[in-house]
Formats: C-alpha cells, structure tokens, sequence
C-alpha cells in the first residue's frame, strides 16, 4: 500500500532529487517552513521506507569500469531463491524480479573484463535453477537518475483525467 504524501513532502523530495546536500533549513527556506518541519517531515519519510538512504551518485564509466545489464529466465518457483542470492554479490548494484521474457533483471558493475567473466563463470554458473540467461556491455547511459521523480499535482490530475476518460 502506497504511503500519503502531501504536496510539501512531494515537494521536499523533489528538492533533494535534485540537491541531495540541501540543509533543513535551505529546503525550509524554499518551501516556506522551518528546518525543523522539514527535518521532523523527513524523519518521518526515512522511518516509513520513502526515503531509504542518502548517497553519492557516481558515473561508473569516468571511473572505468564496465557495466553490464543482465536477463535471467529460471526455473519454475527458484526466481525470488535466485534473485536474493545474486542481490547478495558485490558487483550487483540494481536488480529486479519482472514478468515477461526474463523473470529477474540486474546490473552489475565490473573493473574489467577479467571481472565479467568471473562473474558469470563462477557465480552465475554455479546458481541453481537459472534456465537461461543473457548479458549486454553498456556502452552509454542516457539516464540513471536513480529515484523516483515525484509527478506534480498538476500531473496527478491530467493523469486521473486521462484514467477516467479511458474508463
């Protein structure tokens, strides 16, 4: 069940999408509120999983390593056995169970090729039940903001026109 948000947290967390070091008090100042309703606001969010944690976004590629998009299709009732075994693998940095073609899809970051093919030697090889699977080298990244963009409200009103009409 999806948590209430009211307009000042969507536009607190818009705030720290894009400054992740803004202050209380310069998203306070912003918003029109003190540092301490942003701070107790916030609080509120992390204890309630919206905010899970505060970190650095780095570009892999600047620090040179290879970046790798895989597809796995297994077997029958293995998919969340595997995915909480590869989620526990160091190189793997984003990975999600999905219907369609591939039943888990992960990314993973490698320093080198060496790295890669280790990886899919040693660990991928040696997990049971994985049917089949598929890896793609990165070559660009057109976007990985990595989290969610909150719609505004006038979005969440188009898109509720846009719903009740196609109803």
């Amino acid at each position: 069940m999806a948590t209430e948000l009211d307009t000042v947290d969507k536009q607190i967390l818009d705030l720290l999408h894009d400054e992740g070091r803004a202050t209380y008090n310069d998203i306070g100042e912003e918003l029109g509120i003190t540092g301490n309703t942003v701070r107790r606001r916030m609080d509120r969010m992390r204890e309630e999983g919206i905010i899970r944690k505060f970190t650095v976004m780095t570009d892999p590629a600047k620090l040179d390593y290879l970046t790798v998009a895989f597809g796995l299709s297994t077997e029958a009732g293995r998919t969340d056995d595997i995915a909480e075994e590869i989620a526990e693998t160091d190189c793997v940095y984003k990975l999600w169970v999905l219907s369609g073609t591939h039943n888990i899809i992960f990314d993973a970051r490698f320093e080198d090729t060496e790295h890669f093919q280790s990886f899919t030697h040693d660990v991928l090889h040696a997990v049971e039940g994985i049917a089949s699977y598929e890896s793609s080298i990165v070559t660009r990244s057109v976007i990985d903001d990595g989290s969610t963009v909150l719609m505004s409200d006038e979005e969440d009103a188009a898109e509720q026109t846009v719903a009740s009409v196609e109803d």
